[in-house]
């Protein structure tokens, strides 16, 4: 979890920011990647209108998959997500100033995929942390 100081790099986090894709602001990381997942512009209009980031998962776990979810495109959508949360000048200087720090996605909910899970039965089997592989891509552009 990117909680504290690095907080900021949650999709969870509020700061709004505009998505080209969607072509619209969106009021976070976590509205934009579930609205992304579909292809349906009502689907969409319904997990970008969610009062917060965690309902939005919750809408977007029942939206109608854009082809090729699982076999890449969900890592395509999420490098856009993080393109355009990243172009805030704010949220890119924060970037940046990780310096080298490693950027890991931590969390209890068995996600292996996005991050590293440090339950019993994962802690000894780091994740692929793609969230924070994404992050560090981005920051390492951003220099």
């Amino acid at each position: 979890m990117f909680t504290g100081t690095l907080g900021f790099l949650s999709n969870f986090d509020e700061t709004p920011f505009f998505v080209p894709r969607l072509r619209r602001q969106v009021a976070s990381g976590e509205h934009a990647f579930n609205a992304l997942k579909t292809l349906d512009p009502a689907e969409q209009n319904h997990v970008l209108g969610a009062p917060d980031p965690g309902e939005s998962k919750r809408r977007g776990r029942r939206v109608t998959l854009r082809p090729g979810w699982n076999t890449g495109m969900r890592v395509w959508a999420m490098q856009r997500v993080l393109t355009a949360k990243f172009a805030v000048p704010d949220l890119n200087q924060r970037l940046v100033a990780t310096d080298d720090r490693m950027l890991v996605e931590t969390n209890g909910w068995h996600d292996q995929f996005w991050g590293s899970c440090f339950c019993p039965k994962h802690e000894r089997i780091p994740g692929t942390n793609m969230l924070g592989e994404l992050l560090m891509a981005i920051r390492a552009h951003s220099r």
